[in-house]
């Protein structure tokens, strides 16, 4: 929990085309992994949200933009 009490604007958190996991969304889910409540930002709401609901799944804090 070392970002605990922390809050992170993660920009581009929605996952890119292909296979795999982009950055952004490892990102984002590292930080809420260690604490931090997440703001997922992505230019498509859609693929925020779908970050957003990884996150909650685990009984994490985040939002999206």
């Amino acid at each position: 929990m070392r970002l605990e009490s922390k809050t992170a604007i993660i920009v581009g958190a929605g996952q890119g085309p292909g296979t795999g996991m982009g950055n952004g969304r490892a990102t984002a889910l590292r930080f809420a992994q260690e604490g931090a409540k997440v703001m997922s930002v992505d230019r498509e709401l859609r693929l925020a949200e779908e970050t957003a609901a990884m996150v909650a799944a685990r009984g994490w804090r985040l939002f999206c933009f």
